[in-house]
């Protein structure tokens, strides 16, 4: 009878050991361009519903660019977004984010801007949006009234980081003049209404910016690790809705 020829166990172990190696370095960056993915279609998901939300209360209370842009911030939400986003919502009085009433920067530092947090917060479809209403009399752009979004894609279950699982959308409605201060700073330039990713800061830059000017710095609009992560949304999108190299947050 012939003799098999058999691995030896130190041989196993070895093999065993590359394929553990080879595991360990891959699995990570499988993992995380897996949470990649999730993140950009449940971004690309809000987005939708939010657009969608907006266009469903225009049918009963006529184009957005008439509503009434001077009411409070929690009265605006529960007239014209609130009843079209969601069946069923909740007021949340404090603690939203993962213990807190706000989220975090990207460098994972409590973002305590006034504004937003004394803005309404609720609860809709396992997750939070927060609702701030803006309305500055300014001459030279016929005031500016603009709404900002924001929203954690996944409630308070994740870790509540602007850029990773919340994102901050802004629907502009103001127009400004010819001339002056404004067309030397605002961008793009002109008229410019509707639902977009990313901040205010947006005008100052991002929108027209390259992605590397964005992630180069930390104002106009800028995504950054020392920033407040509100544009990044923007550069996700900007990157044909793929997570950059350059992405300040790692998944």
């Amino acid at each position: 009878m012939g003799r098999f020829k058999a691995f030896t166990l130190a041989e196993v172990l070895i093999t065993l050991g590359i394929v553990g190696i080879i595991a360990a370095l891959t699995f990570p960056m499988l993992m995380r361009r897996y949470n990649e993915i999730v993140t950009i279609n449940q971004l690309r998901k809000v987005y939708a519903e939010l657009q969608q939300a907006i266009q469903l209360s225009e049918v009963n209370n006529g184009s957005f660019r008439d509503w009434d842009y001077s009411l409070s911030s929690k009265e605006f939400a529960e007239i014209y977004i609130m009843p079209y986003l969601a069946k069923s919502y909740t007021k949340c009085n404090s603690r939203c984010f993962k213990g807190e009433h706000y989220w975090r920067k990207p460098n994972k530092t409590l973002d305590t801007t006034g504004e937003y947090q004394v803005a309404p917060h609720f609860f809709y479809r396992d997750k939070i949006i927060v609702i701030n209403v803006r309305n500055i009399e300014r001459t030279d752009m016929n005031n500016i009234k603009y709404v900002n979004f924001i929203i954690d894609i996944n409630g308070n279950r994740g870790e509540s980081i602007m850029g990773k699982d919340v994102f901050m959308f802004t629907l502009f409605n103001y127009t400004y003049n010819t001339g002056g201060w404004v067309l030397t700073q605002l961008c793009p330039k002109g008229e410019h209404y509707g639902l977009y990713l990313g901040g205010i800061g947006g005008y100052w830059g991002a929108y027209c910016g390259t992605l590397d000017q964005m992630f180069g710095s930390s104002a106009r609009g800028g995504c950054t690790i020392t920033g407040d992560g509100t544009s990044c949304g923007l550069a996700i999108e900007k990157n044909g809705w793929k997570i950059s190299d350059k992405y300040p947050i790692k998944f």
